[in-house]
């Protein structure tokens, strides 16, 4: 680990030489929580510290002192904060700071806690991937033993010790997989039942189980950026300000100041929403990896600035080279760099700045000499407070406009504007849709999720008619292979061979919009687990299938209702369709199985009504 001595640097530099530690370096031993308070120990300041979101649950579990004691496992990704949130428990029973400062390693301890009901030991297992053997290698009896205690602490009525374990999912699965002949296995059904069901407990398991994954990426992006932003080392921009490097000018306090802006926290905390609703979490590691490289990143070297970086940026007048909107996407690495970064990848599935509308895009190319446009792009870019009008890109879109036959000034054109529109995605508002942000990603209807689904139903109101409307004729669209309308019913159809064919014709039924007095209709919920909306189809009362809308689906079915083809937007979004469909398929056939039901065809009519037409048969 290389360091600045303290005595022979200012605080601003020692400050960034430890930032660096937490972004996309090189090096990621620097990512985990012992090295990370070495090195803080060796700048002399303190690591980036938030109250992790399950940390009050833990404190509740583990409470000796008044009675209660349980078995917990932490799971979830790399990064989560299981070792630091052991290291904390460790930490409030012991008195032992060894671990907090990442002088101890070791992967096992246990601590004899006093509690009303006597003297009670307490096992800690601080990451099971460690504890348990290597790949093709036999189990020792003492792993087993300890394994087979965890076992009988959970299921036993009054035990004597608890076990506190910290390990990824994947790994606690394939431990208990292979555990040889002899061995308590009791753990193992019940770990994958709390998996797969998203599940913190289960009656008769003494057995708190915190999956890490679960957290919501848009509150731990909220806590980062507290955390950050807070921090009194800041300081710097002011007692350092002659020194370029911590200068106005620098692109250090320039991306300082815009993460600081309402506009721009709230574009990324959404676009941490969506990670979520689209099934992709983001880590506590790579959130602060993504914050630090959106204050340091640059184009040269390693991607991340040091203090001397900084102040060449600020000599040649490239501070743009550093801009945050492009850092934010990891623009400034290296494509396998990048890839190699999980939030990065999903941001790139965003694909922000590479789609556009002929609004924004006309905007940029023209805003600047179109009295039409002009109020706008002054709004929009050139009050940007910290880099304003881009004048490297002025001179490109110049030579755009003049039509100059050059195709390297075309391509780098073409690159420069990407970068403009990753830009206005950040300074964009959603109250002019003209100019929706939205638009410059692939998500599109992304608005219309947050806005009038996502927000009010977590907030226990109801999604906005007319956007259900649009959901229904996606729908009616895929389900029956037609060129729907907008209906005031969902259609349930099957081919005439009775299976999900793409063309459906054959009509059983229609659902209504709205709950009925039979219970027949659809509602949405929310699973504030999966952080998604749950549209729910009812076939009468306590007939529900139940569809998770994540962003994909949501934006899928949209296209489609807006006439796109179903498979050309995704194949896996028009397959999960057809899946559900299948269950309410299902559905139907259970609820009138012995009843005869009778058949009709159905066909499109004017402005896209389905149009029924009865065969005189029955099923």
């Amino acid at each position: 680990m290389s360091s600045i001595p303290q005595g022979h640097a200012s605080l601003g530099e020692r400050w960034i030489s430890f930032l660096r530690s937490y972004g996309p370096a090189n090096k990621t031993e620097g990512m985990y929580a012992e090295t990370v308070s070495q090195q803080a120990l060796a700048y002399g300041v303190a690591p980036l510290a938030f109250e992790h979101p399950e940390a009050e649950a833990l404190a509740e579990a583990i409470a000796p002192e008044q009675g209660a004691l349980t078995n917990v496992v932490l799971t979830g990704t790399a990064g989560d904060g299981k070792t630091s949130l052991c290291s904390e428990l460790w930490y409030r029973l012991t008195g032992d700071k060894s671990r907090k400062e990442g002088k101890d390693r070791s992967n096992y301890g246990k601590v004899v806690v006093a509690t009303p009901q006597g003297d009670r030991t307490l096992h800690f297992i601080f990451e099971f991937s460690g504890f348990t053997p290597e790949q093709h290698q036999p189990w020792k009896a003492e792993q087993i033993d300890l394994l087979n205690r965890f076992a009988r602490s959970v299921f036993d009525p009054e035990p004597s010790e608890y076990f506190v374990v910290a390990g990824n999912d994947g790994k606690l699965v394939q431990a208990f997989d292979s555990l040889p002949d002899g061995a308590d296995t009791r753990l193992k059904p019940l770990i994958e039942t709390l998996l797969t069901r998203d599940q913190r407990s289960q009656a008769g398991a003494a057995l708190l189980f915190l999956n890490l994954s679960r957290m919501s990426t848009r509150q731990l992006l909220g806590r980062a950026l507290d955390c950050l932003l807070a921090r009194p080392e800041w300081a710097c921009f002011e007692a350092e300000a002659n020194d370029p490097a911590f200068s106005p000018s620098s692109p250090l306090t320039r991306n300082f100041r815009l993460l600081l802006e309402p506009r721009i926290r709230e574009r990324l905390q959404a676009l941490g929403e969506l990670c979520d609703s689209n099934g992709f979490h983001v880590s506590i590691r790579e959130i602060l990896l993504l914050l630090v490289n959106a204050l340091l990143g640059y184009k040269g070297g390693d991607g991340l600035a040091r203090a001397d970086a900084l102040r060449e940026l600020v000599r040649d007048g490239r501070h743009h080279d550093a801009c945050l909107y492009d850092n934010l996407l990891g623009a400034n690495l290296a494509e396998a760099r990048r890839e190699r970064y999980a939030v990065f990848r999903f941001l790139t599935g965003f694909r922000i700045g590479l789609e556009t509308s002929n609004a924004l895009d006309a905007l940029l190319v023209f805003g600047q000499n179109d009295t039409d446009l002009q109020a706008h792009h002054q709004r929009l870019l050139g009050d940007d407070p910290q880099y304003g009008v881009n004048p490297g890109f002025e001179r490109l879109r110049e030579a755009y406009l003049e039509a100059e036959e050059d195709r390297g000034a075309a391509d780098e054109f073409h690159a420069g504007l990407i970068a403009e529109r990753r830009r206005l995605f950040f300074r964009l508002t959603e109250a002019d849709p003209r100019f929706d942000p939205w638009h410059l990603s692939v998500f599109q209807s992304a608005g219309d999720y947050r806005g009038r689904m996502l927000t009010p139903l977590r907030a226990g109101g109801a999604v906005d008619p007319a956007l259900l409307a649009r959901l229904v004729q996606g729908l009616n669209r895929v389900w029956t292979g037609m060129l729907a309308g907008s209906l005031d019913k969902l259609y349930l159809t099957t081919g005439l061979d009775f299976t999900t064919a793409r063309v459906s014709d054959l009509y059983l039924n229609a659902v209504p919009l709205e709950l009925d007095f039979n219970g027949s209709g659809i509602s949405f919920s929310f699973d504030p687990d999966r952080h998604v909306p749950v549209l729910h189809v009812h076939l009468r009362q306590h007939h529900d299938a139940a569809l998770p809308l994540t962003l994909m689906r949501f934006e899928f079915l949209m296209r489609v209702a807006q006439g796109a083809l179903p498979s050309s937007f995704s194949k896996e979004c028009y397959e999960d369709i057809i899946s559900f469909k299948t269950r309410v398929l299902s559905d139907f056939y259970r609820i009138n199985e012995g009843r005869s039901v009778p058949l009709s065809i159905l066909s499109t009519g004017t402005d896209g009504a389905l149009v029924t037409r009865q065969l005189g048969i029955r099923l």
